[in-house]
């Protein structure tokens, strides 16, 4: 691992690069861009790329946005970037990509973009306003801006991939809205990259379900026939919540779970069905069947306290909403 630095604007700018044994340039990259609050070094480990690069040869890039937040394409009301110090976050994934290629450490026909949450919205707006400068892109658990229905006019087509969980509680997969801005439904921001790609129509299939008992399965949904020889992907991850397709059980955005019960903000999420973990030295268990994609708190188990001291909790509230990451 180097953790490197890029004189941007001004801006001294941060990323950390991992080159796997036996890999040489000019290779294949993929830049991964974090969530809003992580930084390279958490999202690295949380979200799996380096097995990956090791396994098909390609270089895996982790730059960090300033304050670690990215400038995406939402209103910025909608986003953290606001409360937070400016940076020429496209200026600075611009010119790392082009000194990847310049120092012959990526082929420069084979730079791929992804990103989760609030780096899957950086992802598209890079998408939108670079559209050549990388060989394709994969926004995950984010969908699109809707003011995107009428900014994002690339110069040419744009393969894109989404995977989005359906019981995503923080980037909703149905969309939200807010008096400042909204966000389109996954299904409608594919369609809607697939719009802008003059693709064909789609055609959709299950995936094989890799794990039976982790309570989700995937399905697909592909347009082709797009100019330029582009193509737009969907995958559903039906029950799946706001994670990496990974497949962690720890939230990478907010310790708030959100699918199956949660005992405590220090423990590991479950999918719903699963059994409660322990709680400090006592076992726990749900008092009723976990549903998603609203997460149950679980009651432990022992004696009830002194009536004096019970705190009623329901056992369908939730804390309280995380930022929309």
């Amino acid at each position: 691992m180097r953790d490197l630095r890029l004189a941007v604007n001004g801006e001294n700018r941060r990323y950390v690069m991992v080159v796997p044994d036996g890999v040489t340039g000019p290779a294949p990259v993929v830049v991964a861009l974090h969530g809003a609050a992580q930084t390279p070094e958490s999202f690295r480990a949380y979200f799996g790329l380096d097995a990956a690069a090791a396994a098909h040869g390609f270089v895996a890039v982790y730059p960090e946005g300033e304050g670690r937040v990215w400038n995406d394409g939402r209103p910025a009301a909608m986003r953290l970037k606001m409360v937070l110090r400016p940076g020429d976050d496209v200026a600075f994934l611009v010119a790392l990509t082009r000194k990847l290629a310049a120092d012959g450490i990526a082929d420069p026909g084979r730079i791929y973009l992804t990103g989760i949450s609030n780096g899957g919205f950086m992802v598209q707006r890079m998408a939108c306003e670079h559209t050549g400068l990388f060989a394709a892109y994969s926004a995950i658990m984010s969908t699109a801006p809707a003011n995107y229905k009428d900014e994002c006019q690339p110069d040419r087509a744009i393969p894109i991939q989404f995977i989005h969980g359906t019981a995503d509680s923080v980037i909703a997969y149905a969309g939200f809205w807010t008096p400042v801005g909204a966000t389109l439904s996954a299904p409608d921001s594919a369609r809607l990259y697939a719009r802008i790609d003059a693709c064909g129509p789609a055609i959709e299939r299950e995936l094989p379900d890799l794990d039976a008992a982790d309570g989700t399965t995937a399905v697909l949904r592909r347009w082709d026939d797009c100019r330029d020889g582009a193509a737009v992907e969907l995958i559903s991850i039906e029950r799946g919540g706001h994670q990496s397709p990974r497949g962690w059980t720890r939230s990478p955005i907010s310790p708030r779970r959100f699918s199956g019960c949660a005992a405590a903000t220090s423990m590991p999420a479950r999918r719903c069905g699963a059994s409660s973990p322990p709680m400090g030295p006592r076992r726990g268990r749900c008092r009723r069947p976990c549903r998603c994609p609203r997460p149950r708190r679980c009651a432990p188990a022992g004696p009830a306290p002194p009536p004096a001291r019970r705190r009623r909790i329901s056992a369908g509230s939730a804390p309280n909403s995380p930022s929309r990451g």
